[in-house]
């Protein structure tokens, strides 16, 4: 039951990490293009690393950007 669950919109949660306080987004998947939102009140909004264009990786090394995350806050 818990393998048919998983992968299907609104039914996961985000789990998206800030890219500089790590703390972890608790909204559903499916939240978007609403921010991000943690447990501790934090609110953000992230893109696509700019250094490593999302794989994590820059130069053959974790990406200094995004710690390797592949995100990274969008400047306001």
């Amino acid at each position: 039951m818990e393998a048919r669950r998983r992968n299907q919109p609104g039914t996961d949660l985000c789990a998206r990490r800030q890219a500089v306080t790590q703390v972890e987004c608790y909204l559903p998947d499916t939240h978007y293009p609403l921010p991000h939102r943690a447990l501790d009140g934090t609110v953000w909004h992230d893109a696509l690393c700019h250094g490593c264009h999302g794989s994590g990786w820059a130069e053959d090394a974790i990406c200094g950007v995004c710690n390797g995350g592949g995100f990274a806050l969008l400047e306001s």
